[in-house]
């Protein structure tokens, strides 16, 4: 369809109308990426608890099934579709009369010591996502500690991992803490939540775990099995030439 602006009138006029497909709804190969495809099986929401319940992270977890089938296009599901599902189903499980008494909770610890602060988000739906929380003790040592030692500042439950998230409980954690940032903050090579320092706490030097480094490169550089044994082929052969040369010398 076609549309012209009449400016006189200011109206639109059509030009011209093609009742018939012209063009392909859609790639084959990328159907499944479309909203209203994205499914998973019984099977494959049991994986995706398994692989939860081994505190396996959603991307991880993700890419392993990817690899099980051949590739990302022989998977009926995305990634967003993966970390949905649990964030579905973590909602199922905190039945009203767990949100009430962890409320409760709350209260009685501002009943004890009105320093204990706590924030809840919602998701669309008006249920709580995202839960962040510190006692006196917390706030009293980020004072005075924050720059120097690794102590508990704060604690959260977070239903998932994306940049309004991270942006979010960055945020709370300022407003329990007077507004006072950080000094230093260590990460693992998480691109969303190093989006959301940059953005909430600008005045802190932000690092690499050591620990994340090394793993990732245990990961990622190792040599194959074929390489060492080949290697060690060849340190026999020499090992063995050594030794035939001082039998004949």
């Amino acid at each position: 369809m076609n549309l012209k602006m009449d400016r006189n009138n200011e109206n639109l006029k059509m030009s011209e109308l093609v009742l018939e497909h012209n063009h392909a709804l859609h790639l084959p190969e990328t159907l499944h990426l479309t909203v209203s495809q994205g499914k998973i099986s019984d099977l494959q929401a049991f994986e995706i608890e398994t692989t939860n319940d081994a505190k396996i992270g959603s991307k991880a977890a993700h890419e392993l099934a990817t690899r099980q089938v051949g590739g990302p296009l022989n998977l009926s599901y995305t990634l967003r579709d993966h970390k949905n599902y649990l964030r579905t189903k973590r909602q199922r499980e905190v039945a009203y009369g767990q949100a009430g008494s962890l409320l409760k909770y709350f209260r009685d610890k501002i009943a004890e010591n009105p320093s204990f602060q706590y924030a809840l988000q919602m998701d669309r739906e008006e249920q709580i996502a995202n839960i962040f929380w510190v006692d006196a003790k917390m706030i009293m040592d980020y004072a005075h500690f924050g720059d120097v030692r690794t102590v508990v500042f704060g604690a959260a439950l977070m239903y998932d991992e994306t940049f309004e998230l991270f942006k979010w409980l960055f945020e709370t954690f300022l407003k329990a803490h007077n507004g006072q940032q950080p000094k230093t903050f260590y990460t693992d090579k998480d691109a969303t939540m190093g989006k959301a320092i940059a953005e909430v706490f600008f005045e802190a030097w932000h690092g690499l775990c050591t620990f994340h480094i090394m793993q990732n490169a245990i990961k990622h550089l190792h040599e194959d099995k074929d390489e060492e044994k080949e290697k060690g082929k060849k340190k026999q052969k020499k090992k063995q030439k050594r030794n035939w040369r001082r039998m004949n010398a």
